[in-house]
């Protein structure tokens, strides 16, 4: 079921970022049809920029880390020979290591392609999943994009007509607050990614820019977007700058980094918006992800808040229904037995 829905739910949130740009491309005059085409191209232009973007980095950083282990691993191994020899341990000399690490990396290298050519010829469920995707999210999301209003107007009219203004309330208020919690990211995104930039120059990697645009960016993913980017700060900054200075620099910039995000950032950009404990928003990375993988923790927190605003109307419109019937009901109770 889960396989079924996602891409159905996949398509509805990009209809629902797509959309506008649709609507003004149709108010200078554009067909619907095209427009939808237009904002659908606009979409796949940003995403294939944020891969152009991401995926480099990362490459550009895993080969780094690859080039500079085997010194690192030399210099580290040079200062435990002493003991070692002293304890009487048959060791290798610091030449004879560096060649074995050197030989063990480009067997992994290979192992790993091996790897990746079983998995393409066995797993053929997943290419096709993959060509699903690419071939069903399309499809769905021009028509979604191009009928979006008469699909808005169908469901309503399916709504009683006493219930259709409650019901539209509550669409403004959902759209209003994914709007704010949008742009809230954005320029949370911008801020850490410009904090990550300086303070890993400060810090002198070499690579700041590379590594801190990508943490920025990964601000996007709550928690495992942070993970990731400490982790490969760490280990770049360990093997550039040596342990105890990667170590302290890179734990100082991130932790910093991690408290101006959580205790400063998201609070007034993020978190005033959809109103959101940390611990629910842990709850909503494990239950999205949990139903739809890594597309529900990409969307866990726009689907929290819409969850929220659901809840607090509801809630609203439990409290209403009680002020309404309640005189009532007293009032019946308190009329004398015939």
């Amino acid at each position: 079921m889960t396989e079924i829905l996602a891409p159905f739910i996949a398509a509805f949130l990009l209809a629902y970022l797509l959309e506008p740009a649709a609507s003004r491309l149709t108010q200078k005059g554009l067909p619907r049809s095209l427009s939808s085409l237009l904002a659908i191209a606009i979409g796949i232009l940003v995403g294939i920029g944020l891969v152009l973007v991401a995926v480099p980095i990362i490459e550009n950083e895993l080969n780094s880390l690859r080039e500079r282990f085997p010194d690192a691993a030399v210099r580290l191994y040079g200062l435990v020979y002493p003991y070692l020899v002293e304890a009487g341990l048959p060791v290798d000399d610091s030449q004879a290591l560096r060649a074995k690490i050197i030989q063990l990396l480009q067997g992994q290298s290979s192992a790993v392609s091996q790897t990746v050519f079983a998995t393409l010829q066995s797993g053929l469920g997943m290419v096709a999943a993959l060509l699903g995707w690419i071939v069903l999210v399309p499809v769905l999301l021009f028509f979604l994009i191009k009928d979006w209003s008469s699909i808005w107007g169908n469901a309503l009219a399916l709504i009683p007509s006493s219930k259709r203004s409650y019901l539209r309330e509550t669409t403004l208020e959902i759209h209003a607050t994914l709007q704010n919690y949008l742009r809230g990211q954005g320029m949370l995104i911008v801020a850490m990614a410009s904090f990550y930039c300086l303070g890993l120059l400060i810090a002198g990697l070499s690579s700041w820019f590379s590594i801190g645009l990508l943490s920025g960016l990964l601000v996007f993913v709550p928690y495992l977007g942070f993970a990731f980017s400490l982790v490969l700060a760490l280990v770049s900054g360990i093997l550039e700058l040596g342990l105890v200075h990667g170590l302290i620099a890179i734990g100082i910039v991130y932790s910093l980094g991690q408290f101006l995000e959580s205790f400063v950032l998201t609070p007034k950009l993020v978190g005033e918006q959809i109103g959101l404990h940390p611990l629910a928003v842990i709850l909503a990375l494990m239950v999205f992800g949990g139903l739809l993988g890594l597309v529900g923790v990409l969307l866990a927190l726009p689907l929290a808040a819409c969850t929220v605003v659901l809840g607090r109307r509801l809630i609203e419109k439990l409290h209403d229904d009680d002020d309404t019937t309640g005189p009532s009901l007293r009032r019946v109770r308190k009329r004398p037995r015939p």
